[in-house]
């Protein structure tokens, strides 16, 4: 989710941290930044539920991030329609 988002739009940072770089984190996990935001995703909890684990990071993510402040980049090669069309319902006269 935070690859489509980085290479679809300009907008406020998200960062992602993986276990193995932070020894804080619990074992096979990541710790997602958005502002003063954080999720933490520990991979033993969503075995076999992939395609919920997708749905519940960008509801996350839309929620926390601030798409009145991003802006389409330019000169990307191939949008990602889940967060353009996201982009364009935060902002229908920019679209």
């Amino acid at each position: 989710m935070t690859i489509h988002y980085q290479l679809t739009l300009i907008g406020p940072t998200v960062t992602v941290t993986h276990s193995d770089i932070d020894e804080t984190l619990p074992l096979h996990s990541v710790r997602l930044t958005a502002g003063e935001s954080e999720l933490v995703v520990v991979s033993t909890e969503w075995i076999d539920r992939w395609g919920e684990l997708d749905e519940y990071v960008l509801a996350w993510l839309l929620e926390h991030i601030d798409l009145h402040a991003a802006r389409s980049r330019p000169g990307s090669r191939r949008y990602d329609e889940v967060w353009m069309r996201a982009w364009r319902e935060a902002n229908p006269v920019v679209s």
